[in-house]
């Protein structure tokens, strides 16, 4: 079986846009000047579980996800070049017109809107467009998937690799039970980076917005967030009592950002919106759980945006099946979430989440 979090390790050559067009409207000029106008921005987070190559009919799934909810940014994670050339020819397949940011690993960002700029970035990767003037720069990043520190008040080990504590249990159940020292949770999750490598894109971020760019992230950060391991949590989700301010959401809000998801729903114990793990038709359970025994809900995908004024933020919705997986079973999410149902084969054992925003375009006078 192979582990949903591993990457693959060998990366084929980068793969450019391989698909010509314009695909973006321009801004609406009366009388030969701009005038201010606003566009909707869908933004896509979206693991794609290894290219699709886990699901039968895994690969078309993906390009039938973005077909349906016709985002306008996707952030890819576990992508590579021959992944995301895929799915730009899938979606050319169906009509679609994207470019990506040829990041020559994973992850990936692909846009409807032309590519002005790119980057990388250790476990993340920049796209900036223009939406009629307006420019974006938008990073995508898949983090670290061992230390996976959540998983040691459910007792299970985490990944952690040796010599550091709790290394002996690898991913399997601790044979004590759970462990429910925050201080050592917290311990562990430093040990991966992934607060130490978003914390490089939150200062390439604050350059961008020096430069007049509004700002979003995006990502499977194979963490959870500080707003959903609470007080009021506490006894849910097999939490066993914890409350962790897990710090890579922490330090991506402490830099002046804000999770789309939470914006609009703002209870955790209502709408979870759990994105891992997903159930999906096309798989076992046993497929879909590393933790068998335990409810392993988290919200580990998110999209994060700095506030502007040429920015709104109008919706937030969990795509994906409204079933997850519990204690190696299917069941159905009980919180009070919207959920974008699949009709087309689901490709992941993940739920992806759409942000929509409206931005505003053209020269604004009011201001």
């Amino acid at each position: 079986m192979i582990r949903r979090r591993e990457l693959l390790g060998v990366v084929g050559a980068t793969v450019g846009a391989g698909v010509v067009g314009a695909g973006t409207a321009q801004a609406a000029s009366r009388g030969g000047r701009p005038q201010p106008s606003h566009q909707t921005l869908r933004v896509l987070q979206f693991n794609i579980w290894l290219g699709g190559s886990q699901v039968a009919g895994g690969r078309a799934g993906i390009a039938d996800t973005i077909a349906a909810v016709e985002p306008d940014v996707v952030m890819l994670s576990e992508s590579n070049p021959e992944r995301v050339a895929n799915t730009l020819a899938d979606l050319a397949d169906r009509g679609l017109t994207y470019y990506d940011n040829q990041n020559p690993t994973d992850p990936a960002v692909i846009s409807r809107y032309p590519i002005i700029e790119h980057q990388s970035l250790p476990y993340w990767s920049k796209a900036v467009i223009s939406v009629d003037g307006t420019e974006i720069a938008a990073y995508s990043g898949h983090l670290e998937y061992r230390y996976y520190a959540n998983y040691l008040p459910r007792g299970y080990g985490g990944g952690t690799p040796a010599p550091l504590e709790t290394s002996e249990y690898g991913w399997d159940e601790i044979p004590t039970g759970p462990i429910t020292d925050v201080d050592l949770i917290l311990r562990l999750n430093e040990a991966s980076r992934r607060t130490q490598v978003t914390e490089t894109v939150l200062a390439d971020a604050a350059k961008e917005r020096r430069r007049g760019r509004l700002t979003m992230l995006a990502g499977d950060f194979n963490e959870p967030s500080h707003r959903d391991w609470t007080r009021r949590t506490r006894n849910l989700f097999d939490h066993n009592g914890t409350v962790v301010e897990w710090t890579t959401t922490k330090a991506i809000e402490d830099a002046g950002f804000r999770d789309s998801y939470r914006e609009i729903y703002p209870d955790p114990v209502r709408t979870p919106g759990f994105t891992w793990p997903s159930d999906n038709a096309g798989a076992e359970p046993g497929q879909l759980t590393w933790a068998p025994k335990a409810d392993e809900r988290d919200r580990i995908d998110f999209i994060f945006y700095h506030p502007d004024r040429r920015l709104d933020l109008l919706d937030s919705v969990i795509v994906g099946p409204s079933t997850s997986i519990v204690r190696n079973e299917r069941v159905e999410e009980s919180g009070r979430e919207k959920f974008r149902e699949p009709s087309w084969t689901w490709p992941t054992d993940h739920k992806a989440v759409l942000s929509t925003f409206r931005v505003s375009t053209g020269h604004r006078h009011d201001h």
